[in-house]
Formats: C-alpha cells, sequence, structure tokens
C-alpha cells in the first residue's frame, strides 16, 4: 500500500464517490436496477459513471 500525503492534492482532480446503494435510495430506483448496477460499476462509483448507466423506465406513451 502506498502512502498519500493529502495536503499534496489537488481539488481540481477530486471526484465524488457514491455508495451505489446509497445513490439508488436517493434517486429513488429500484432494487432490480439497483442490483444491476452494482454488478456493472461495484460497491462504489462516480457520479458521472452512476448518471451514465442508470436505465429508467419510458414514462410516456402515445
Amino acid at each position: 500500500m502506498r502512502h498519500t500525503d493529502i495536503h499534496k492534492l489537488e481539488k481540481s482532480h477530486a471526484r465524488h464517490v457514491w455508495d451505489v446503494s446509497e445513490y439508488c435510495r436517493r434517486s429513488g430506483l429500484h432494487k432490480t436496477e439497483e442490483q444491476r448496477l452494482i454488478k456493472v460499476l461495484g460497491r462504489y462509483a462516480s457520479s458521472h459513471e452512476l448518471q451514465m448507466n442508470v436505465v429508467r423506465p419510458q414514462t410516456r406513451m402515445r
């Protein structure tokens, strides 16, 4: 394991990483979608990865 001094890190490279189940709970996603995201991304993912991989059902019908 490599030690990293947090004072030397640049804030521009920092990303918000979500717990996938927490993100799904806050977004109101179904459990099956949560399980699919965990299979695809793992337990933790960035906001961008989550937003790009969420499949939302069509709500508008013609």
